[in-house]
């Protein structure tokens, strides 16, 4: 059974729920035509902890290849609009995910500069962002401060099947 990924960060803890987690890796890309995939993370800051308890799943206005995912700017904006709503203003965009093709991933340079460019270009309700790599056999996770990274982690995927 997959758990939820408790990190200690500076001065608080991040934790990405079970649910999210379950979400990402029906995408994980087992079969060698099945295409990356992505969405944003949103979820809730409090008393010292960043919870992640929402991502948005690919859209049929997401552009879609084995090697290169690219979200559509209005799906995500809904979703985050949505999820901002239902929870009555208390639930924000916390980043981005997306799947590789490769047991345990790593950020390729484009991924790096279009995940700044992102938190460059957006009004975001927090500094710290996350940027979450989904593997055949793990997952990564890079902790940002406004566009610089300031922690990294890589989580195996344990029992699961897609």
């Amino acid at each position: 059974m997959l758990q939820a990924i408790e990190l200690d960060y500076v001065g608080c803890k991040i934790v990405i729920t079970e649910e999210v987690l379950m979400k990402m890796i029906r995408y994980i890309q087992i079969g060698f035509k099945d295409p990356e995939s992505g969405g944003v993370l949103t979820g809730i800051i409090y008393d010292g902890e960043i919870r992640v308890t929402g991502c948005s799943v690919p859209t049929r206005y997401d552009k879609r290849n084995r090697y290169n995912f690219i979200r559509s700017a209005k799906s995500a904006q809904t979703f985050i609009n949505t999820r901002f709503a239902i929870s009555e203003g208390i639930e924000v965009y916390l980043g981005e995910w997306h799947t590789h093709p490769e047991d345990h991933p790593t950020p390729s340079g484009i991924d790096i500069a279009d995940f700044k460019k992102t938190i460059q270009v957006s009004r975001i309700n927090s500094e710290t962002t996350l940027m979450m790599i989904v593997g055949r056999k793990g997952f990564y996770i890079g902790v940002y401060k406004y566009t610089i990274l300031i922690q990294q982690y890589s989580r195996p995927i344990l029992n699961i099947t897609k």
